[in-house]
């Protein structure tokens, strides 16, 4: 049996993959059907989810919203936060909280990488960032 990447994926992709007006949608989708067949093993922050829940209020209706939280309950492992994680975070130095606590929950987890189009915001990080992009290809390979 082959080894899968275990993959954090940053909020960001997933509300690129959601709304298709975002400028990465295209990308982000190609990504999210490795998560979702299996290719990889995607991890993402439980705060995440109710950031997503928040960000495309105006985009679907609760309903719709809360199919798409289920989808990623069922395809994601959702990494719990606590307040140790929260003094990690809080620690890291980060002007950004959500991004820090990303960033500690991929570090805790010991994944392979993270993956985000925001790469300069995750500078902190000792896992190593890729672009959606740049996880395709190495997903791929």
């Amino acid at each position: 049996m082959e080894s899968k990447y275990k993959v954090f994926v940053d909020t960001n992709v997933i509300a690129n993959w959601l709304i298709p007006t975002n400028v990465f949608h295209s990308e982000a989708t190609n990504f999210m059907r490795l998560c979702f067949n299996g290719k990889i093993l995607p991890f993402v922050s439980s705060h995440s989810l109710t950031d997503l829940f928040y960000i495309t209020r105006k985009h679907f209706t609760s309903d719709e919203r809360f199919d798409f939280i289920k989808l990623l309950i069922n395809s994601f492992t959702i990494l719990s936060e606590d307040s140790a994680l929260f003094s990690d975070a809080i620690n890291l130095g980060s002007p950004d909280l959500e991004d820090a606590l990303q960033i500690v929950c991929a570090e805790n987890e010991n994944v392979d990488f993270i993956v985000t189009e925001n790469i300069k915001d995750f500078s902190l990080s000792s896992v190593p960032i890729l672009s959606i992009e740049s996880a395709i290809k190495k997903i791929s390979s």
